[in-house]
């Protein structure tokens, strides 16, 4: 049984392709930078050495291509067709958590949420809609992100906002990258040989989020209702007033939909620094004088100080 597991992030593209139930790695590769002129694939096909190959992903749909031609050249699959099952992790579908197939009713529930998770949504559905038509044998999982967060405390999930609009529509703090923190969860029960322990995780990169745990059971996170929440990231702003959107229709003359448009292509670390939403680029630009880069990095930071600040006072110490 071959299973392929891919995993979008909002620019990056990995996968692992696995021969079952041994858990066999038959192949494995990433790319990163997706959209941008300098995005190269790293990949190994068995035992081979690791390749690594600049090439043009304009978008994630390029960069499956990419990952399926090589995997069925000279690759473990002699066609897409030999996948038994395609397995995605998947961010926002409000209610539906945990692991589940990805039939039409929960594509069209990530389809209501594309507004709350504009990076990826839209990106993975696009992405599972891609492989049915490739491999339309293969059973297509989910392993929704907020899963490992729905332990937090109800103190730790509600807004202060009309108690009708979380119970309606399901406005209260998710908290996402839950395959990340919960491995991290498990790897420090691992190593330190105990189960009861209070720790912090911190999921940075191109997407940032910190986790507060004890006993390997998440006790919240720096998301909120939407990835764009929490520390500032590559393209997210981060924490904002609500009321700064108003203002900036009102000044702008645009609607609401524009403003959140703006937010998510010309906001997050790209907005502060003016130079890339990479931070490698900040911080190269920063090394060479830049100021507004070196704030850039600053602001970054003094964010996950915050939460750090915040979620070791949640525990009681560390």
């Amino acid at each position: 049984v071959k299973i392929l597991v891919a995993n979008l992030g909002s620019t990056t593209f990995k996968y692992k392709v696995f021969d079952m139930p041994g858990s066999d790695v038959l192949a494995n590769g990433g790319m990163d930078r997706i959209g941008d002129a300098h995005s190269q694939h790293t990949y190994r096909l068995g035992g081979a050495d690791e390749v690594v190959q600049p090439c043009r992903l304009p978008d994630h749909a390029a960069a499956i291509d990419e990952a399926l031609a090589r995997l069925t050249d000279g690759g473990p699959l002699t066609s897409v067709e030999d996948l038994d099952a395609v397995g995605f992790k998947t961010v926002h579908a409000r209610a539906i958590t945990g692991v589940v197939e990805l039939d039409d009713d929960v594509i069209g529930r990530m389809e209501d949420f594309f507004r709350l998770a504009p990076a990826h949504n839209p990106a993975y559905v696009a992405a599972i809609r891609q492989f049915a038509r490739m491999a339309p044998g293969a059973t297509r999982i989910g392993c929704f992100e907020p899963a490992f967060h729905g332990s937090a405390p109800l103190r730790r999930q509600l807004y202060a906002i009309p108690r009708h609009w979380y119970e309606d529509y399901g406005i209260r703090r998710y908290g996402f990258h839950g395959a990340s923190h919960r491995y991290a969860a498990e790897k420090v029960i691992e190593l330190e040989g105990k189960s009861r322990l209070r720790h912090i995780n911190c999921h940075l990169g191109g997407s940032s989020s910190l986790c507060v745990v004890k006993d390997g059971v998440s006790q919240g996170a720096s998301h909120g209702l939407s990835p764009q929440g929490g520390v500032p990231q590559n393209n997210r702003i981060g924490d904002l007033d609500p009321y700064a959107l108003q203002l900036v229709c009102d000044r702008e003359g645009i609607t609401l939909d524009r403003a959140l448009e703006i937010c998510a292509t010309e906001g997050g670390m790209l907005g502060l620094s003016g130079v890339s939403n990479d931070m490698r680029d900040i911080e190269e630009a920063a090394i060479a004088g830049d100021q507004r880069c070196t704030l850039a990095i600053e602001v970054f930071t003094s964010a996950i100080r915050d939460y750090l600040g915040a979620f070791v006072v949640e525990l009681g110490g560390l």
